[in-house]
């Protein structure tokens, strides 16, 4: 990928939040040190990971970028973002103010959402031999209803922690669904993701109106 534009867009999206974050944390940090480091380490990522097309076509782009600074923020922190602090820093990364404006008073059921996702979906399919590194999946809309069903055979950051050797935080990333979809005015129902080693993401999404109506409630073996 290039690092250009988007690049840029990423670094400037997490970056106060994530080292306000790791200064807070751990005190003995050398944070100037550490931000020099990832910064390098996220080019690094960037520039040797092959493209997955363009934002127009593919939604997924800054999704690629986004995973590029969390493995560069895990790869530099020598061991301090274990379990429970990597869990938090994709927490507070989804809702920094930037990454919060972005979503704000955004629908995950408009008409041009619904169009996006359909096309989007389907090019997916259609290019993944030109772009190995992207998602590969399937869409499929509810009638009548705010509600929807994506299914994932084929993952982008999972394809990119296993390139940067870090598979071990994938299963983090994956939350970052049931937060963006949230701060939409969605519900996300999920059993099976490829980042814990299923054969595939079951996405189930819906209004919580919907939810309300058809009795919802997450499940235990939620994902």
């Amino acid at each position: 990928m290039r690092y250009g534009f988007f690049g840029w867009l990423v670094k400037t999206a997490f970056s106060d939040t994530a080292f306000a974050y790791m200064g807070k944390e751990f005190p003995t940090l050398n944070v100037d040190a550490y931000k020099d480091r990832v910064y390098r380490t996220y080019k690094d990522i960037v520039k040797r990971t092959p493209s997955i097309g363009s934002a127009r076509k593919n939604m997924f782009v800054v999704t690629m970028y986004s995973g590029a600074f969390l493995i560069a923020l895990y790869k530099e922190s020598d061991g301090l973002l274990h379990e429970e602090k990597i869990k938090e820093l994709v927490h507070v990364l989804v809702y920094s103010p930037l990454m919060a404006k972005a979503k704000e008073g955004k629908s995950a059921f408009t008409k041009k959402e619904i169009k996006r996702r359909s096309q989007q979906a389907k090019w997916s399919r259609d290019n993944i031999q030109r772009y190995p590194m992207n998602w590969f999946y399937y869409f499929s809309k509810t009638p009548d209803k705010d509600e929807y069903y994506i299914t994932h055979k084929q993952c982008g950051i999972c394809k990119l922690t296993k390139q940067e050797k870090v598979p071990e935080i994938t299963k983090y990333l994956c939350a970052i669904d049931y937060y963006t979809f949230k701060m939409q005015g969605a519900v996300l129902d999920r059993t099976k993701t490829l980042g814990y080693g299923d054969d595939e993401c079951n996405f189930h999404v819906m209004s919580q109106e919907r939810a309300k109506e058809i009795g919802f409630v997450k499940r235990p073996d939620a994902k």
